[in-house]
């Protein structure tokens, strides 16, 4: 009840508040902050990565009632280490790791093989093992990472800096997987395969697929000759297809990627002779349109630009001639 337009109410009483409404309740000064660090190598593929990012986020939505409640806000923070150096500014010794208010939920490093990041990079590398209640795990269980939350916001913990794991560098295991990582990234950068499919029969193929590959032969050994001073190596190889794939035949691709989505090319197709001489049946096979101009074969110029195009690279008077001169072209 209320009078002379004043609150009947007792001081932080809520007999007066609107029917159905909930009292706010006064937020605590210098409330508590959790900040949570997942540091990974890749998301990718690394399954360890892929489990603990997983059990992670499980970990806080499970807690996450009771943080709210007693105040703590919690900030996540993902951090792909992409570098030696960024792993050195880090201090960051292991992969994947949990660091709650910088401090590391296992101070014991413990690692063991990961294929996956062995086919990421091209070498051996190990990531970590998980040590909770005398067993080993390759992503840590639930149950662990909430136990270290909730002793950092009870207390409990031993108070120990990271410095203990730190030894002045990153492992050889870190350098090892920069290293090769960076090695196949490289070799990626600068060897461009080709692929070309066609029909085979018993070892023969059509007369437009053997142009095309007698084309592509040609200009592979060019543009080696060309591109080799650069560190850019040119390769080829090819796929037989059978007489079910048709449609793919006397197609080419670039690093996986089809000449018709590098270059202005239009895809037909007509009556092939040569392939319904081979198959017994009437085929019609692709072509191309390119330059204005309807080829059964894919030319030469074309496979020359697409190849340089997907490599970055501009055509010059001396790729177009073949000649490894100093610029005399």
């Amino acid at each position: 009840m209320k009078t002379d337009g004043k609150s009947c109410c007792a001081p932080n009483s809520t007999c007066c508040a609107p029917k159905g409404s909930v009292p706010k309740l006064k937020k605590e000064t210098g409330s508590k902050r959790l900040e949570i660090e997942f540091l990974y190598l890749d998301l990718s593929v690394c399954a360890p990565c892929q489990g603990t990012d997983a059990s992670l986020e499980e970990a806080i939505v499970e807690v996450a009632n009771v943080l709210k409640a007693i105040g703590v806000e919690v900030v996540v923070r993902k951090i792909n280490v992409l570098s030696e150096e960024q792993a050195r500014e880090l201090k960051f010794v292991s992969s994947p790791t949990i660091r709650i208010n910088g401090r590391d939920i296992q101070l014991d490093v413990k690692e063991s093989l990961c294929e996956s990041c062995g086919d990421l990079c091209g070498d051996d590398v190990d990531c970590r093992v998980w040590v909770y209640q005398g067993h080993e795990y390759t992503v840590p269980p639930k149950a662990m990472i909430i136990e270290a939350i909730l002793r950092e916001v009870y207390g409990g913990g031993k108070e120990v800096s990271n410095d203990t794991q730190w030894q002045g560098d990153i492992p050889d295991n870190l350098k090892r997987f920069f290293a090769a990582r960076r090695k196949k990234e490289n070799t990626m950068k600068t060897t461009l395969k080709i692929e070309w499919r066609h029909l085979d029969v018993e070892g023969e193929t059509c007369n437009r697929c053997y142009d095309t590959g007698e084309n592509l032969n040609a200009e592979v050994k060019r543009l080696n000759r060309m591109l080799e001073p650069q560190g850019i190596k040119v390769e080829w190889f090819e796929t037989k297809l059978d007489d079910t794939q048709i449609p793919q035949s006397n197609t080419i691709l670039f690093n996986g990627v089809p000449i018709e989505d590098i270059l202005n090319i239009e895809v037909s197709e007509n009556y092939c002779d040569s392939c319904t001489s081979l198959l017994g049946t009437k085929t019609y096979c692709r072509t191309v349109m390119y330059d204005g101009i309807e080829f059964e074969d894919v030319p030469a110029k074309a496979i020359r630009q697409a190849a340089l195009k997907v490599l970055g690279l501009e055509e010059t008077p001396a790729i177009q001639s073949g000649c490894n001169c100093n610029g005399c072209c």
